[in-house]
């Protein structure tokens, strides 16, 4: 199955700046097909192959990455957030209000990474966070500070695959905190670039 590998990248900026405007204009709409908004906060942005290779492409341009140990180091970072048979991958986004303070809001959303749900028709599938390759626990060994930015994987079992593959059966994307509750269905493109993901034999 395709990987996402170094060979995939392009280190010279001038050359990326030439192809650039061309992938832009078909990643646009693919992250945007990709994208569910939970409520007025949270937006929930699922990745596949060429969402993760685009942000990496943008973070070696943008930072001016060059060597092989920086990009490889990227590529490890976004690598496993690959889509498999039994697992969707997302970046949950809090979207957060130029009018209150972010740390505050964030001390108010504390643990919401952890409150994200797929409900499949009567199965609940709870996300789990992956950390940063840099990241650890906090010294009592809980879990990850609540930030803007969160990756999540949600592993789904055989009845939990096949139920999300059944477009008849239908399917919420869910946070349920005690200072923020929403939830939105997954139909249409959103559910069929889904499904797609779960065909995929890694």
């Amino acid at each position: 199955m395709p990987q996402l590998t170094t060979a995939d990248i392009i280190t010279d900026p001038e050359s990326y700046a030439r192809t650039r405007p061309e992938l832009r204009s078909r990643l646009i709409p693919l992250r945007a097909q990709r994208r569910v908004r939970v409520g007025d906060l949270i937006t929930i942005e699922f990745e596949n192959l060429d969402t993760l290779r685009y942000q990496v492409q943008e973070m070696v341009y943008v930072e001016r990455l060059s060597s092989d140990a920086e990009v490889a180091h990227e590529v490890a970072a976004y690598s496993r957030m690959l889509p498999t048979s039994h697992e969707l991958s997302a970046t949950l986004f809090i979207e957060l209000s130029s009018s209150v303070s972010a740390k505050d809001e964030l001390a108010r959303l504390d643990g919401l990474q952890n409150a994200v749900t797929l409900e499949i028709g009567d199965q609940v599938v709870r996300a789990v966070e992956l950390p940063g390759l840099d990241e650890v626990e906090d010294a009592a060994g809980g879990p990850l500070a609540t930030v803007s930015v969160h990756m999540l994987r949600f592993p789904l079992d055989d009845a939990a695959r096949d139920a999300f593959r059944d477009p008849e059966v239908p399917v919420e994307l869910a946070v349920d905190h005690p200072a923020y509750s929403a939830s939105t269905p997954i139909t249409g493109e959103t559910r069929r670039s889904l499904i797609a993901d779960l065909m995929l034999d890694r």
